[in-house]
């Protein structure tokens, strides 16, 4: 093996080395969102509960609007 191809191997190695650093702290990060995501799921359900509730007041209040003085 040549001087050349021996440092093309080398630099090869770190340059992958430091990929699979870089996936993996990649990785990690997609997993903390995940878990994040699926700790909200639950939220999501009063969210849409709210609104529902708040649409339903908002209609009553325009109903009752014109006779309030």
């Amino acid at each position: 093996m040549t001087d050349d191809t021996r440092d093309r191997v080398i630099r090869l190695e770190a340059n992958l080395e430091h990929v699979t650093v870089q996936l993996s702290d990649m990785q990690t990060k997609v997993n903390e969102m995940h878990n994040l995501l699926m700790q909200a799921r639950g939220f999501r359900w009063i969210i849409i509960a709210m609104a529902a509730i708040a649409g339903f007041l908002a209609s009553c209040a325009s109903k009752l609007l014109p006779f309030w003085k």
